[in-house]
């Protein structure tokens, strides 16, 4: 197979994403809908977001704890040998 041909889209092969822009419009317009009627979906979004930034940074750092105490082990000795 070419490279050409690999990144050539062919009309058969918008099948889905059509259908799933089409649903993610909707969904979008629903949602907007909604939260002019009911401003405390808003409310309850921004907070979900907040709590879902708040998760990531923790599981960061936590992450990087972990990283920190793997290679504390290590000399530079130990990595210029390796």
């Amino acid at each position: 197979m070419r490279v050409r041909e690999f990144f050539t889209l062919r009309s058969g092969d918008f099948g889905v994403l059509w259908k799933y822009q089409l649903m993610l419009g909707v969904l979008l317009v629903l949602s907007g809908v909604l939260i002019t009627i009911f401003p405390e979906i808003l409310i309850a979004l921004v907070a979900a977001a907040v709590i879902m930034a708040g998760v990531g940074l923790i599981g960061s750092a936590w992450w990087l704890r972990r990283l920190e105490q793997r290679s504390r082990g290590l000399s530079v000795i130990d990595t210029l040998e390796w």
